[in-house]
């Protein structure tokens, strides 16, 4: 594949600027001139006329003494002479401006100088035009009544023509003399308006690969804020992803460690187990670390992957999202003998919310898995759904011991189990569970329960 020309900003201004000035002055010369020919045009037709009426009085009295047989005619009119010019723009106007006068008969009695020997133009009065010898003049024609002569007085058109070319030309001159001028002050100007850019290049260039803060530049225009504001969401998306990775693997180095050590001592166990017993027990406290490992990766790997920009959003109601997880847990929930309930009214039961069907069935899961975790066998777990004004509530209560109040702004730290002798989870439901309430923007609410433990309200906001 063919590269292109790689051009600067700087070098692209430059050359398209220098570009549209070439066409903006050849735009202004081919005006000028055709403004200036017609203006000209006007001008001179009046000119010529005027000096027709001038000759025609000059010239009567000329007329009403020629011998009109004579064999001497016509009588040439040189005007100036050449060698007593001191200029040659006289003397080539004097080669361009030219008259005839032919009598009623057609006969060429006066003529000047530098008038063609083809008659100018035919019998009719006015303005007429006529070339000879690839030269093209403007005729004016008027005809005598009393002396019965017509009378035609012609000017080139290149007369015409090099007037307007001269006009076109001082119009023009000016311009290209100050093109250099301009173009060093363009230069300045681009460079000037080009700073912020090489500022903003500097800064991303002297940046430390591991710095992802804002970038900040002294002036920012109008016109690069919209790069800056992009660049900036990037580096907090990339520091938001780095941040979740570091996590993800503090929390799996810190959390891991210990219940594989348990796999690995309950894998020894059984290995030494000298009777079926032992070995059954062994085994039985193998499996149950190993799931509890199994669901910790669920857990942190789940976590890792809560972001607006991972995660699809789309149109969930939630009654029958709860009766899915429900469904799911009930065989977990009934070999602890618990009882599982909840409560929604039908009006919300097809309320529906903008979020993510895959997050809120985890959260819904977690939060059963530990009101299931602290409620005792026997004991009860209610699941209610409340339509608000604007927002649904999912409150999930247990009848377990509950939570001391103090202790309600810490349940969401990672790693953290109350009472940690009872549970057997890593610490990482409630966490995740707040993470996924952030990111609907939602609320969570912790309180005492009715049933005597505790009672986790989640407030999700419904769409306008």
């Amino acid at each position: 594949m063919k590269k292109g020309i790689n051009l600067s900003i700087n070098q692209f201004l430059l050359v398209g600027i220098l570009s549209f000035t070439v066409l903006y002055f050849a735009s202004i010369y081919t005006l000028s001139q055709r403004q200036a020919i017609h203006e000209i045009e006007e001008l001179f037709d009046a000119q010529l006329a005027h000096s027709s009426y001038i000759l025609m009085n000059l010239l009567s009295e000329s007329v009403s003494t020629i011998d009109q047989e004579s064999a001497h005619l016509p009588v040439v009119y040189f005007g100036f002479d050449a060698q007593s010019l001191e200029s040659n723009h006289a003397l080539f106007y004097q080669k361009k401006v030219a008259y005839q006068i032919f009598n009623a008969n057609n006969k060429l009695l006066i003529t000047s100088g530098s008038a063609p020997e083809i008659r100018l133009a035919d019998k009719h009065a006015g303005y007429s035009n006529i070339d000879i010898q690839g030269e093209r003049w403007r005729v004016y024609s008027l005809y005598d009544d009393d002396w019965d002569f017509w009378l035609h007085v012609a000017e080139s058109v290149s007369i015409r023509q090099e007037l307007s070319n001269q006009i076109a030309r001082q119009t023009l001159w000016p311009g290209l003399a100050l093109l250099p001028i301009a173009l060093l002050l363009l230069t300045l100007i681009i460079r000037l308006g080009l700073k912020p850019l090489k500022q903003l290049t500097l800064n991303i260039n002297k940046r430390d690969p591991k710095n992802l803060t804002q970038i900040t530049l002294f002036h920012t225009p109008k016109e690069m804020k919209p790069v800056v504001d992009a660049l900036n969401i990037l580096f907090h998306r990339l520091n938001d992803a780095i941040a979740r990775e570091k996590r993800l693997t503090a929390d799996a180095a810190h959390e891991l460690r210990t219940p594989l050590a348990v796999v690995m001592l309950h894998a020894q166990n059984a290995i030494a187990a000298t009777n079926n017993t032992d070995r059954d027990l062994s085994l039985q406290e193998l499996e149950i670390g190993v799931k509890r490992v199994s669901r910790l990766l669920e857990q942190l790997l789940t976590l890792s992957k809560v972001s607006p920009e991972t995660i699809p959003v789309d149109t969930v109601v939630l009654y029958p999202l709860c009766q899915e997880v429900m469904a799911q847990l009930a065989l977990s929930i009934l070999d602890k003998q618990q009882e599982l309930e909840m409560t929604c009214d039908s009006a919300t039961q097809t309320q529906a919310i903008m979020g993510s069907h895959f997050l809120l069935e985890i959260l819904l899961r977690n939060l059963i898995d530990n009101a299931s975790e602290y409620t005792p066998k026997k004991g009860m777990i209610r699941l209610s759904i409340l339509n608000n004004s604007k927002y649904l509530e999912l409150i999930v209560e247990d009848s377990g011991k509950g939570v001391m109040p103090e202790n309600y702004g810490i349940l969401t730290n990672r790693f953290y189990r109350e009472k940690q002798q009872v549970g057997k989870g890593a610490g990482l439901g409630l966490s995740l569970v707040n993470s996924i309430v952030e990111f609907h923007n939602g609320e969570l609410i912790f309180s005492k329960s009715a049933l005597g433990g505790l009672a986790v309200t989640v407030r999700l906001p419904k769409p306008d």
